[in-house]
């Protein structure tokens, strides 16, 4: 058991690289495109005229996919627009958590004879090649690869999972099934930086879409406060 112990701690700083505490704040980097309103002032003779008017910038468009450098080699992105994943194991998408309260779904297909599986989701820290690769020589079992920040959910074809985040005091994770909350849903105090991810048992029958924009969602945020995940370049 120590060894399995060893090689677990020995992938996570493997694959994890460099991270940072939740209670920190935020750190912007690069240029970003601001929208607003700005006031201007429009001098007529003696007099001057303020009038608001809204920056014509168009917000970024937001396109993320599972990142394959970061899932697990039996993970097989299976569409054109690489969202959605098949064969088994973690999978992650390519897009860490910066904002304090985020918002995304996973809508699961089921096939085969039972109609049911128990996929995991939430957060997991980042990972590489060498992580999988020492958590396959060791007899951990492979939905404890990198699954500690996830809940497990029984679910049948169709079914749609929605994750929310929240950062601002104790960061948490909440799972929500078809729009209603789920019991014991909870995940607590995860750290470092995370990303959206998904465990997929061995079972070819199922499929993962990874829902993360306004226009893609089936129940959307259950609180306005709740935002879709957004690259870092594009907060505010």
């Amino acid at each position: 058991q120590n060894n399995n112990n060893s090689k677990e701690q020995q992938a996570s700083r493997a694959g994890r690289g460099r991270s940072k505490d939740f209670g920190q704040h935020i750190h912007q980097t690069g240029n970003s495109n601001k929208m607003g309103q700005c006031c201007s002032c429009v001098k007529k003779g003696n007099s001057s005229e303020t009038s608001d008017e809204l920056l014509a910038d168009e917000p970024i468009q937001q396109i993320h996919s599972i990142d394959e450098a970061m899932s697990a080699p039996s993970i097989v992105i299976a569409n054109d627009l690489n969202n959605e994943v098949t064969g088994f194991g973690l999978a992650l998408a390519d897009v860490n958590i910066e904002q304090d309260r985020a918002y995304w779904e996973w809508r699961v297909k089921v096939g085969g004879n039972s109609g049911s599986a128990t996929l995991m989701f939430g957060v997991s820290n980042k990972r590489n090649v060498k992580f999988f690769e020492i958590l396959a020589e060791s007899t951990i079992p492979p939905e404890k690869h990198g699954t500690k920040f996830m809940g497990a959910v029984t679910l049948n074809d169709g079914d749609v999972v929605g994750v929310t985040v929240q950062q601002s005091e104790i960061p948490m994770i909440q799972l929500y099934l078809n729009g209603v909350v789920l019991d014991g849903g909870e995940i607590t105090r995860f750290r470092g930086t995370v990303f959206p991810s998904v465990y997929v048992p061995p079972r070819s029958e199922i499929s993962a879409t990874f829902l993360y924009r306004d226009d893609q969602f089936i129940y959307g945020p259950p609180k306005p406060d709740l935002t879709p995940l957004m690259a870092e370049r594009s907060l505010m």
